[in-house]
């Protein structure tokens, strides 16, 4: 039987035709009129079915576009449909969403008894997801396991993401690890997804480009304790080539918590007609700070992290790609904890339970482990008590000078504490001595010494690692040296590679003498000679130079001592500039070791000038400072650094003074040190759900020690001047009394035409208003009431997970959060 079917033209050319994306512009209509032609190509031969051109064209146009946009993703009725915002009933309690007023109190009840509360929660959220049983069929096609990072981590069929058919291609190719989530009141806000693997590179990057995808959240590092959880995906340098995407790598801006790197992707496929805008632009946040094992001490860093990335993403894009390792446990946390803060901006209500159901029926095991369900309620606590902490310019030359404010940012800061203070070596009877007051070193963040055999407390010295803009260990601060820790003292110089001291101590000679060689004795030690090489008068500073020699090889060490008493009651805003600058333009050239910086006693003094560097390069990256964030860390890593509210308003008035650009982003620049995986094994961490109940097995693996390497430079130093403005005065708090003395049964890839990071319409303008919120008025601060009490919390923080270390069978692969 034959038919003569004639097919107008311009339906077929406009209504099928490939849009620049690579997507099809479509309608119901236009799908009908496809499986039509379809059909009659399977029941009649395509010669006789006739156009205006001629019976190929409609074989060649119908049958194409057809093939292309006819494999809809299949429906599937079963999937539980769950409106998370409305009470539920589970166990006989009811589940809601609490008012932020009450938040802390609720996470505090949940804390208690050994965080029992918390363990029902997350059971009951583990018992309903394994119950629901959804099929992930695609994922286990012969074809696709290979696609698969880990065997127990699939892709829930009616999620997930499918790629866009090529021609010739087979049938299951259109598979990736990945699905849709929902983000708060937007469907689809997300893509949760594995971290790629060298043979799903390829895919990876074209769901990229067909999902109009701007920002790619990656929240775990290349190899963790000698395991790989993720591989490359990015050119290192330069352009690579992944399928039909062309990747190029634009910029890359370090930072000590997370790295933002700018791409350029094009597809290379498209029509010559097509290729009018084949270029996109691709930001990937990289978040480098999360442990190994566990959540992260303190979740301001993350929230910060949250904040930025996610308002990056401009309102015309496609879904924010989150992935870890395996695309469950941080990238359900970065997910879940998004859609709470805007949750808490729209609605000032919080219902972590009731979207963590939700969405754990869109990605299987989304927030992997009960410790970052914790974590999460604990990082919302936090959230609402501190609110809105990164300020633009403007703000922060209003809230200088309000009191309110600033007394309730202080009591913030000092009130909630990290969950792991322990100063045990610093409590030691041994090391009692080598403290100058009542300012110590927690364990977790304290410098070490190279142990001498057989001495106990020989690796202790009251110093403590900060982090600035660029590295979780820019600067060390320390207290001054004192007659017989002065050896400790250039011993923690030689062995951490430290070119640049800050002192910034007044001396005397019976407390607070002078502690470095003159002209003519060094100072001497079993391995190092430290010896005076010249002195150079600035204006309000001291800069001196000196070389460390080591007595058993030949190797030097090239010290810069900039010694300004003055600080920061300066001669001009002038001053201030040039001695930041003088100390940065030195840690450019020398980048190995950190910045030294002393005060009498490590405190208030030291961390405003840390402080005050690392915000003048993050104001000039981003446009925006986090004064709260540097100073309640600090003050989690180093306790009693600030005494009062005045230390907190002496960095506002600072920050304030200084030019707008310092242009310190080029002189700190570095690039990210790629590493090795040639040597890393599979990862072979285990985290297998049998009927609600999580187990995480850890393979017994020994720390890989990485030996600092030293190298030697040559001292170059350029100077940078602006002009003198007139004298201006910074009214600093009155000088603490001294500490009390401890008592003796205490125990880039860098171009620098490159545009920000941030795309500017939809990060520096009024993109997101969680980040620009209004400065608050006085009146609304005085009549403010203070932040909920976080002492039961406290109480609470130390009782965390215990993992257990049992030997994983190499016979699976399967998940590591």
């Amino acid at each position: 039987m034959n038919a003569n079917i004639y097919v107008e033209e311009e339906v077929t050319n406009w209504k099928l035709s490939l849009t620049e994306e690579g997507k099809a512009e479509t309608s119901a209509s236009d799908l009908c009129f496809n499986a039509m032609s379809h059909k009659l190509l399977k029941f009649y031969r395509p010669g006789k079915i006739k156009t205006r051109r001629g019976s190929n064209w409609f074989t060649r146009k119908c049958f194409h576009a057809a093939y292309y946009y006819l494999d809809d993703p299949p429906h599937h009725p079963n999937v539980p449909q769950v409106d998370w915002e409305v009470p539920i009933e589970i166990g006989g309690e009811i589940r809601a969403a609490v008012p932020v007023n009450e938040f802390a109190k609720h996470v505090a009840s949940l804390h208690a008894d050994g965080d029992i509360g918390f363990s029902r929660e997350y059971e009951a959220i583990q018992n309903e997801c394994v119950s629901d049983d959804l099929p992930c069929e695609h994922s286990q096609h012969p074809e696709n396991k290979r696609k698969n990072r880990y065997l127990n981590i699939t892709a829930y069929d009616h999620s997930r993401v499918h790629l866009h058919p090529t021609p010739g291609q087979k049938k299951n190719l259109d598979y990736i690890n990945a699905n849709f989530i929902d983000g708060y009141q937007k469907s689809r806000a997300f893509v949760g997804t594995q971290g790629p693997l060298p043979d799903t590179f390829d895919c990876f990057w074209r769901m990229i480009w067909e999902q109009r995808v701007a920002i790619i959240i990656m929240i775990t590092n290349l190899v963790e304790r000698g395991r790989r959880k993720c591989d490359m995906y990015w050119p290192k340098e330069s352009i690579e080539t992944y399928g039909v995407i062309q990747v190029k790598l634009v910029e890359e801006e370090v930072m000590a918590m997370y790295t933002v790197r700018t791409f350029q992707i094009k597809h290379l496929k498209l029509k010559k007609k097509k290729q009018a805008n084949t270029e996109k632009t691709v930001y990937q946040y990289h978040y480098t700070n999360w442990p190994d094992h566990g959540t992260p001490d303190h979740p301001l860093p993350v929230l910060n992290f949250v904040k930025k990335s996610s308002a990056a993403n401009p309102n015309d894009a496609g879904p924010i790609v989150v992935h870890c390792s395996a695309g469950v446990g941080r990238t359900g946390t970065y997910i879940v904890l998004d859609a709470m803060l805007k949750q808490i901006q729209h609605k000032g209500v919080v219902n972590v339970f009731g979207f963590l159901r939700h969405i754990r029926i869109q990605r299987n095991f989304l927030v992997q482990t009960e410790e970052q369900y914790i974590f999460i309620h604990d990082a919302l606590v936090e959230a609402i008590a501190s609110s809105e902490t990164n300020l633009r310019a403007e703000q922060i030359e209003e809230l200088k000078n309000c009191t309110p404010y600033l007394e309730q940012q202080y009591r913030n800061i000092i009130q909630f504490q990290t969950k792991d203070i322990h100063i045990a070596s610093a409590m030691k009877q041994v090391n009692s001595i080598k403290n100058r007051g009542a300012i110590f070193p927690i364990e977790g963040s304290r410098v070490h010494l190279t142990p001498k055999p057989g001495e106990e407390g020989s690796d202790y010295i009251n110093a403590s690692w900060l982090h600035g803009f660029r590295r979780l260990r820019d600067f060390v601060v320390t207290q001054h040296p004192m007659t017989h820790t002065l050896k400790d003292f250039w011993q923690m110089v030689w062995d951490h590679n430290a070119q640049t001291i800050v002192l910034l101590s007044s001396l005397d000679e019976i407390n607070f003498a002078q502690f470095w060689p003159d002209d003519t004795t060094p100072i001497e030690s079993d391995y190092y000679r430290v010896r005076f090489l010249s002195k150079t008068n600035k204006s309000d500073y001291v800069s001196r130079d000196f070389v460390i020699q080591s007595i058993q090889d030949d190797y030097e060490l090239n010290v810069k001592m900039l010694h300004c008493p003055s600080w920061p009651e300066m001669s001009n805003p002038s001053s201030i500039y040039d001695f930041i600058v003088d100390v940065h333009e030195r840690g450019s050239d020398y980048r190995n070791g950190p910045i030294v910086v002393v005060d009498r006693y490590g405190g208030a003094q030291a961390c405003t000038f840390c402080a005050i560097s690392s915000l003048a390069i993050e104001m000039e990256y981003c446009h925006m400072a986090n004064i709260y964030q540097y100073s309640k860390l600090y003050h989690n890593k180093r306790p009693g650094v600030w005494t009062s509210s005045e230390d907190i308003r002496l960095i506002y008035n600072i920050l304030a003074l200084l030019p707008r650009n310092l242009q310190l982003l080029k002189r700190t620049a570095i690039k990210t040190e790629i590493e090795d995986v040639t040597t890393a094994t599979p990862d072979l961490y285990s985290k297998i759900c049998n009927n609600g109940n999580n187990e995480t097995q850890q393979l017994q693996q020994q720390q890989q020690q990485q030996q600092q390497q030293q190298h030697h430079h040559h001292h170059h130093q350029q100077q940078q001047h602006i002009q003198n403005s007139n004298h201006v005065t910074i009214n600093t708090p009155p000088s603490p009394t001294p500490p009390q003395e401890l008592p003796e049964q205490v125990n880039s890839l860098q171009t620098p035409t490159s545009p920000s990071p941030y795309p500017p319409e939809s990060y520096i303008k009024n993109q997101a208003q969680i980040l620009r919120p209004s400065p608050p008025t006085l009146s609304q601060l005085s009549s403010a009431s203070p932040s909920p009490s976080f002492n039961e919390l406290d109480q609470q923080l130390n009782a965390t997970p215990t993992l257990d270390n049992q030997t994983q069978s190499n016979s699976l692969i399967t998940t590591s959060k």
